[in-house]
């Protein structure tokens, strides 16, 4: 509490004193910026873009993603995909706004193809389309080392096939003002490749493989979205409408249709600014009327229901810094929470130009667990468990950037938040009738534990180098410890990560680029009891090779240490994985 007090204290000082800069000051253009809860500037660490000068920030924490690297896509879509083979980037991207395209292939049978192309574009609108696909057919060792029961690896068929589309347009309107839209789909269907009691059960029978053609899944995900909003003040007003519609389904009959719907406003005065933002999600389900697998008829959190969060602050803004006071209000009808309020607070403080920055935030906040986003963190999720919404009543932090050479910076911070109800996956039983004779038996699926209340420390620091046009190197380290009052573990969440990139440009045709990923201090909950993890290393090299101006050749090398990670308990990676192909412009 005393280190609450004290962040509380320093915040209100700073916008005492920024309002008083305010004040004696009349030549700062007060062009101010709402920041919106779910566009952090500061991005997840391991992700993380060096700049070639320190730039202002906002007072956003990254937050550190709890499953290893091989996330079919984040919340924001990334070119991660759920197998951990190699992936590639050319030298030139498509926001070049050129016609692009790009094949390739490597072991484990996996397969590339990518297509963009600007349909139309003018001065005051454009349209593209954007196509991406990515798929392996390869068989992935269940390592020994991972499972006490198997003496030896055992093969597992990994078919992944994900094949996504975006068509996007974009138009300004009287130069201030913008129109825009797009339709988006993704397609993929996979196979529950991991280990379990039935693959166990295949093993003591002298299979030394299996093809899972009983094992397989498809999430079919449709989003479309339209937005318009104002690019800067008009007058004392700037404003942003926008309404999304997704439809997630599977192959079982279920569907869930989410529209959200957000509204974000705000009112410059002299000294200050007002604003409001307002999410409404409107969530309705829809059932299979039976299942012979699975039991929605007894599914928890399965009702359609609204969920509105209002957000109302006021931001200071000097020469000096910027802070925010407000709060967060959440209000659930049919299902979720009925009514919590939170404080968001938060402020930067310019202790010297481009030089160093402090920040520290006092929030909270309530996140909308639907299938959209979960399966997106883990897509082995079982189709009949959907998570209870998560609160975070309290999450204070604070940190500090500096430039602490002429091409390097690094960002400091720590903090501490209190969350109702945080959720960790654990392997989902079933029962199994043999002879007449009940038992409980682990299956390749996920289900969830939740924690009545839970604190977690988090810290961490970012290093950034970035040498002209020749060099860019990161480094990210974050710790999380976990307070809990009945579970003996955050299951399969990480206690440290460590993400280093480099990138290096030999000539102006050639750039090689070095990775490596670390994930430790995980533990499974198996049959009542909890399974130590094997830290994950993960070593990848890559090559970029311009041949003309039209054409480059890419190849990446992934996992070059032949590790036998998880990225679940019982799914495991792919081992030593290439790719390589070509990328075209035209």
């Amino acid at each position: 509490m005393k280190r609450l007090f004290l962040i509380t204290g320093f915040t209100v000082f700073c916008a005492i004193t920024v309002t008083a800069q305010e004040s004696s000051d009349t030549t700062i253009e007060r062009n101010v910026d709402v920041v919106k809860e779910y566009n952090p500037i500061i991005k997840d660490a391991g992700k993380i873009s060096t700049m070639p000068e320190l730039k202002p920030i906002e007072t956003k924490k990254r937050e550190s993603t709890y499953s290893v690297w091989t996330t079919p896509y984040d919340v924001k879509p990334s070119d991660l995909y759920p197998l951990d083979y190699a992936t590639a980037q050319p030298i030139r991207k498509k926001e070049d706004k050129q016609h692009f395209a790009r094949i390739g292939g490597g072991n484990y049978t996996s397969l590339l193809g990518e297509f963009y192309t600007p349909l139309f574009q003018q001065q005051n609108y454009m349209m593209d389309l954007d196509i991406k696909h990515r798929s392996t057919f390869g068989k992935v060792k269940i390592s020994a080392d991972n499972y006490e029961p198997l003496n030896s690896d055992m093969k597992s068929k990994a078919t992944d096939c994900d094949t996504k589309g975006k068509l996007r347009f974009n138009s300004t309107i009287r130069r201030n003002k913008e129109l825009s839209s797009f339709v988006a789909a993704d397609y993929d269907a996979f196979r529950y490749y991991g280990y379990d009691d039935a693959m166990q059960s295949l093993f003591n029978q002298g299979y030394m493989e299996t093809g899972n053609e009983e094992f397989k899944q498809h999430f079919l995900n449709i989003n479309a979205n339209a937005r318009f909003k104002t690019k800067e003040f008009i007058g004392k007003w700037r404003y942003d409408f926008q309404t999304n519609y997704q439809l997630f389904s599977n192959n079982d009959d279920f569907s869930e249709h989410t529209i959200l719907t957000n509204l974000c406003g705000s009112y410059r005065m002299e000294n200050y600014t007002i604003g409001l933002d307002l999410d409404m999600y409107n969530i309705l389900m829809s059932l299979p009327e039976e299942s012979a697998t699975y039991d929605f008829e007894k599914a928890e959190n399965m009702n359609s229901h609204t969920i509105l969060k209002l957000k109302p602050n006021v931001v200071f803004s000097g020469e000096i810094g910027k802070i925010n006071i407000g709060i967060k209000a959440t209000f659930g009808f049919g299902q979720g929470k009925k009514g919590s309020v939170c404080p968001d607070i938060f402020g930067t403080v310019k202790l010297k130009k481009d030089i160093a920055y402090l920040y520290a935030c006092v929030t909270g906040d309530y996140t909308v667990n639907n299938f959209n986003h979960i399966t997106k963190e883990n897509k082995y999720i079982a189709p009949d468990v959907r998570l209870e919404d998560t609160y975070t009543p309290i999450d204070v932090y604070a940190g500090v950037r500096v430039k602490v050479a002429k091409r390097v910076d690094m960002d400091i911070y720590g903090g501490y938040k209190i969350i109702n109800n945080p959720y960790f996956y654990v392997n989902k039983m079933r029962p199994l009738v043999v002879a007449g004779d009940t038992s409980m038996v682990m299956t390749r699926q996920f289900g969830v534990v939740y924690e009545k209340n839970a604190g977690v420390f988090n810290a961490g620091v970012s290093l950034g180098y970035h040498y002209k046009e020749k060099l860019d190197m990161t480094f990210d380290a974050v710790v999380n410890k976990w307070a809990l009052e009945k579970l003996e573990y955050a299951w399969q969440r990480p206690d440290w990560k460590l993400d280093y990139h480099a990138s290096y440009r030999f000539t102006k045709a050639l750039r090689f680029s070095l990775g490596y990923q670390f994930e430790g201090g995980r533990h499974a909950y198996v049959n009542k009891k909890a399974v130590d993890m094997k830290n994950a290393h993960n070593i990848n090299l890559g090559a970029d090779y311009k041949f003309l101006n039209w054409l480059d050749f890419f190849v990446k090398f992934d996992n070059l240490l032949n590790q036998s990670y998880q990225s679940w308990y019982g799914y495991d990676d792919q081992r030593f994985n290439f790719l390589a192909g070509l990328s075209l412009y035209f």
